[in-house]
């Protein structure tokens, strides 16, 4: 069981793709960590609208992982970066028909999906991960692990200086990206 603050700042490519990045951080041989499918399902509930409260319940499947993740993420609390809280248990993956069940039993309902292709490196404290979002498009987020907003900030700034890469600061989830694409 996991519960940490997560800091990360999100960038939606704009001149580059993820496969181009990709390249570059393996010949500047940037520990490459590995790459998966992650389906995620979100939830909602007639007792508690997350969307207004700027919270999530999310079931996270990995494609080469016998487990799946059980996350709550609190409303976000970051000025600088998308930082919140994060809650995560781990449930082994035959039971995730009897999870389902249980969200439902107790009013949570599924109410969106987001499939990624994930590559994960690792530069030092930060994680650079290289997200191809279906219906979405390419993306780089890029988490700190216990460090300041402003060494994130300064770390995001040279990496994008450094690999010439143009993108757009997101702040949203991709979970409300997709919600708002849909409306």
């Amino acid at each position: 069981m996991s519960d940490i603050i997560e800091s990360e700042i999100k960038l939606k490519l704009e001149n580059k793709n993820i496969d181009d990045i990709f390249s570059s951080l393996k010949n500047d041989g940037i520990e490459f960590i590995g790459e998966e499918r992650e389906t995620d399902t979100y939830f909602n509930s007639k007792y508690r609208d997350f969307k207004k409260t700027d919270e999530a319940l999310r079931v996270r499947q990995i494609s080469n992982n016998n487990e799946i993740e059980l996350t709550y993420k609190g409303p976000k609390i970051g000025k600088i970066s998308k930082s919140r809280e994060e809650i995560t248990i781990k449930i082994k993956s035959e039971n995730m028909d009897n999870l389902f069940k249980i969200l439902e039993r107790l009013g949570f309902n599924p109410v969106y999906k987001v499939i990624k292709i994930r590559k994960y490196f690792r530069d030092k404290k930060f994680i650079i991960c290289l997200d191809r979002v279906e219906n979405l498009g390419d993306f780089i987020e890029i988490e700190i692990d216990n460090g300041t907003e402003e060494e994130l900030l300064n770390y995001v700034n040279s990496f994008l200086y450094k690999y010439n890469i143009k993108g757009s600061k997101i702040s949203q989830s991709y979970l409300e990206l997709l919600v708002n694409k849909n409306e």
